[in-house]
């Protein structure tokens, strides 16, 4: 399996931009397309988990979490910081603009696509940003299933009214290709929301049984017991065995190994503190 990989839409789009003389647009859209998919890696890496693979695709790259390795809040967060990237840097072209406005015919272009991907990611529809976001939130209620087929249930009526507005602008001689092909994206996601990417716990790339059928070394680490536990998993040794000795303010010590981690990181989520977990109370 790849870790990178290009969907067909994400090529047509390229396809349709070269046809059309787009070279510039490619290489602007590119990098804001980039600096939108690694403030979602940066993100899920502190939160403590690994990137399995994610797809490129129109507006975006497509992230995706298996449902026993994340948690509602984690996918919020997540999901929330791709457009947040994008927000933050049209906001600073508009600021270089107002100090120096003779940036502003270099800049346009780059900010007006950040403004694009920002709210283009924004809506409701999987596997959007604004989708996971929205999956994330009715997950507290509903399960996975459940919550994934509500927010699809947004991406028919977008593709509906983008599909109506392309043929409506036809009878005006108004021919925009994007919004056939964001209708088309959106239909996508009908088609395969679980088939894109997806996110694992760092500490479950070591397992029980892993180790129980290879031999390796044991790594004791000393931890506060008011360390959050995204943080603890990123000191985790992946061909090593870890173990935990948690330090409360009473002194007193209790042990862990990287198995109960997994489980309470699953549980209650990466940003909890080891002493705000019931179990962990000594």
């Amino acid at each position: 399996m790849k870790k990178y990989k290009l969907h067909p839409l994400f090529i047509l789009y390229l396809v349709f931009l070269i046809i059309i003389g787009q070279i510039v647009s490619i290489l602007i859209y590119l990098s804001v397309v980039i600096l939108h998919e690694l403030a979602h890696s940066v993100t899920a890496k502190k939160l403590g988990y690994k990137l399995d693979k994610m797809v490129l695709m129109p507006y975006g790259v497509c992230l995706n979490y298996k449902t026993n390795s994340f948690t509602p809040q984690d996918e919020i967060l997540i999901a929330l910081m791709g457009p947040l990237a994008n927000f933050l840097m049209a906001t600073f072209c508009i600021a270089l603009w107002w100090i120096f406005p003779i940036l502003l015919p270099f800049t346009q272009l780059f900010c007006y696509a950040n403004v694009v991907m920002f709210c283009f990611n924004l809506l409701p529809c999987f596997p959007l940003d604004g989708g996971r976001i929205l999956a994330g939130i009715l997950s507290k209620n509903y399960n996975r299933k459940t919550a994934i087929k509500i927010t699809l249930i947004f991406n028919i009526g977008f593709s509906i009214i983008l599909i109506i507005t392309f043929i409506f602008g036809l009878f005006f001689n108004i021919i925009n290709m994007n919004l056939l092909i964001i209708s088309m994206f959106l239909f996508v996601g009908i088609l395969e929301p679980n088939n894109k990417t997806s996110y694992n716990y760092l500490s479950v790339l070591n397992t029980s049984v892993y180790h129980i059928n290879k031999a390796v070394q044991i790594k004791f680490t000393l931890i506060k017991s008011d360390d959050k536990i995204y943080k603890i998993i990123a000191k985790m040794s992946k061909n090593k065995f870890n173990v935990f000795y948690v330090l409360f303010p009473n002194e007193k010590i209790k042990i862990i190994t990287q198995i109960t981690l997994n489980k309470l990181a699953i549980k209650y989520g990466s940003t909890f503190c080891l002493n705000e977990i019931p179990e962990m109370i000594i």
